[in-house]
């Protein structure tokens, strides 16, 4: 399940915890149950609310949103630290293609532009030198 950690670089492994994979591991699994739990938490409160509305006896579960939504909250961010990586690396292998491509329209379309603008700048240095030498005792202590 781990071959998030094939390709890392050695800059990349002294970041990281020794118990990096064991975090991860854990935040994933603990992360999901937390959810799920809240969730389910969600859904009882919202059944007893709604079987309320039929009858004129008050919900008796509705202290169940309470405890579902911080569940809900705690298990969202554990699951999103847990997935932090391999969502990243998917981002970026997504990403880093179309930015190849655009690095390398760009570069070709601008070419001639380049090309203009370094013959400009080459050819005002020339002109300097030249009228630098052209002048005799100027500029010298």
């Amino acid at each position: 399940m781990n071959n998030e950690t094939s390709s890392e670089s050695p800059e990349l492994k002294r970041l990281q915890l020794r118990k990096q994979n064991s975090i991860r591991t854990f935040l994933r699994v603990a992360g999901v149950l937390t959810l799920g739990a809240g969730g389910i938490c969600m859904v009882v409160a919202f059944v007893d609310f709604a079987r309320s509305m039929n009858g004129m006896e008050p919900p008796h579960l509705f202290w169940m949103f309470f405890l579902g939504m911080p569940l809900m909250f705690a298990g969202f961010v554990m699951s999103q630290m847990g997935f932090m990586g391999a969502v990243t690396r998917f981002m970026a292998g997504e990403a880093a293609p179309v930015a190849t491509d655009t690095a390398n329209y760009v570069a070709k379309e601008t070419e001639g532009a380049v090309e203009t603008v370094a013959k400009a700048a080459a050819k005002g240095i020339v002109e300097g030198i030249d009228e630098a030498r052209s002048k005799p005792g100027e500029g010298k202590d």
